[in-house]
């Protein structure tokens, strides 16, 4: 009996252990499927992450800011008593970039200009034997002004190579309409450079001493068929075609130094040299046609007064042959067709201060009441047979005023007086009615920048 009661107690102890090592076994083998599930799953999520790298470019790798501007105009012309009254959407430029790595980027800008109708000249030379064509392409005009490569080597040393801007006179760096008083782009530059002047090239560039900058640019030259009395080498900028033409190259340059603490503080020079002959559309004048600019500027941005100053001259090399081969040009070229200067001469200062701190003192809106000169003489000499036209003497005086009601919003206003080199004649009678022929605009509009 004793024995029969020891065996059944062996036999449930045994089973109960046996029991209790399967429900260990269990929840073993439970944990391990958990731990590989785990394991599975981070490595699944670890490729899909890899994965989506490969595929989503990072948002922090991009950069966008721009400006824009929106003008109304209101003309009293001598030269032309029928101008209308005008509304432009004058532009909106988009600057869009992109980092590579910590020296390499793309940059960019898109300009929407005017809201106007777009087109491009073409020259069909098989079956039209070399007439130019044009097309009307896009409803709005959008222009890609930059796109270049960026090397940021060191701060001393850094390229761009692409389509970029040129940075001769003021109103290239001064660009924004935050950074100049008037409505619209600065009179002088306006009427006798390219505004804004882009060119395809390479550009090299950097700082020196902290305070010295510069700036050297090998392009596609301007072609001189474009060239006129009263702009003179400014519609050389090749924008008629789609491709530019690349028979000769032009060099460029800038010096700036930089003597307070606002980016806009700063004075300097800057020179062009350029063979615009063989550019043309066609080859239609074997002589040379070098353009030569200098220019001075000085820029001056602190405390509640801002002030900028530019003088300029340049030279066209054989202008009396341009003159007369562009008299000869195609009609569908949109050209001028006139006779060209051969030196031209600009000076242009601009000065304004802001007052409304002085009854204000904690207010951080900015009111600049400001005055503006601009003189320039596209046909400041000719030569050959060419015969100087005194309307393209000029000179305005401009005052108006800016109100930031924010530092990167500003309503402005002005009331510009042009005079011309010309005498005042009745359009009727055609009788001399004394003093020279002027045209006076008032202009207001509203600028920004983001």
């Amino acid at each position: 009996m004793k024995k029969t009661g020891i065996l059944l107690l062996l036999c449930c102890i045994g089973t109960s252990l046996k029991a209790q090592n399967q429900k260990i076994d269990s929840l073993e083998r439970e944990k391990i499927k958990e731990e590989i599930k785990a394991e599975l799953k981070a490595e699944m999520l670890s490729e899909t992450e890899k994965k989506s790298e490969n595929k989503i470019i990072p948002l922090k790798n991009f950069s966008l800011n721009g400006y824009g501007a929106i003008n109304y105009y209101n003309y009293n012309y001598d030269t032309d008593r029928y101008l209308r009254n005008k509304t432009d959407l004058e532009r909106m430029n988009l600057y869009l970039g992109y980092k590579f790595n910590d020296w390499l980027s793309m940059r960019s800008e898109i300009e929407f200009e005017h809201g106007g109708t777009g087109s491009t000249l073409e020259i069909d030379s098989q079956e039209e034997a070399g007439e130019i064509e044009q097309e009307v392409e896009k409803g709005g005009e959008v222009v890609l002004e930059q796109l270049y490569i960026n090397f940021d080597l060191k701060p001393w040393l850094k390229f761009k190579v692409g389509r970029m801007k040129i940075h001769f006179g003021l109103a290239q760096s001064l660009d924004a309409p935050t950074s100049y008083f008037t409505a619209y782009k600065p009179e002088m530059e306006n009427e006798i450079l390219p505004l804004g002047w882009y060119e395809n090239g390479i550009q090299v560039y950097g700082t020196i001493w902290d305070k010295m900058s510069y700036e050297l640019s090998f392009t596609n030259g301007l072609e001189s068929s474009g060239f006129s009395s009263r702009g003179w080498i400014k519609d050389g900028h090749q924008t008629k075609f789609e491709m530019s033409n690349a028979e000769a190259f032009a060099v460029s340059g800038r010096l700036n130094y930089r003597f307070g603490t606002h980016k806009n503080t700063f004075f300097g020079i800057a020179g062009y040299l350029g063979n615009s002959s063989p550019n043309r559309p066609k080859k239609d004048m074997t002589k040379p046609a070098y353009v030569s600019i200098g220019e001075a500027h000085v820029s001056y941005d602190e405390n509640y007064l801002r002030f900028n100053g530019i003088f300029l001259y340049g030279n066209l090399q054989n202008s009396d042959v341009v003159s007369k081969a562009n008299s000869r040009v195609s009609n569908t070229l949109g050209v001028k067709r006139n006779a060209v200067g051969k030196n031209a001469l600009g000076f242009s200062a601009e000065a304004g201060y802001d007052v409304l701190h002085l009854f204000y003192p904690t207010t951080k809106q900015l009111l600049f009441p400001f005055l503006r000169y601009d003189y320039y003489d596209t046909m400041y000499e000719v030569e050959g047979n060419v015969v100087k036209n005194p309307k393209w003497k000029r000179s305005t005086i401009t005052a108006g005023l800016n109100w930031f009601v924010h530092p990167q919003i500003v309503f402005k206003a002005h009331y510009s007086v042009r005079t011309l080199g010309s005498k005042n004649y009745d359009p009727v009678t055609l009788d001399y009615t004394g003093g020279n022929q002027q045209e006076n605009t008032f202009a207001a509009g509203i600028g920004f920048t983001f």
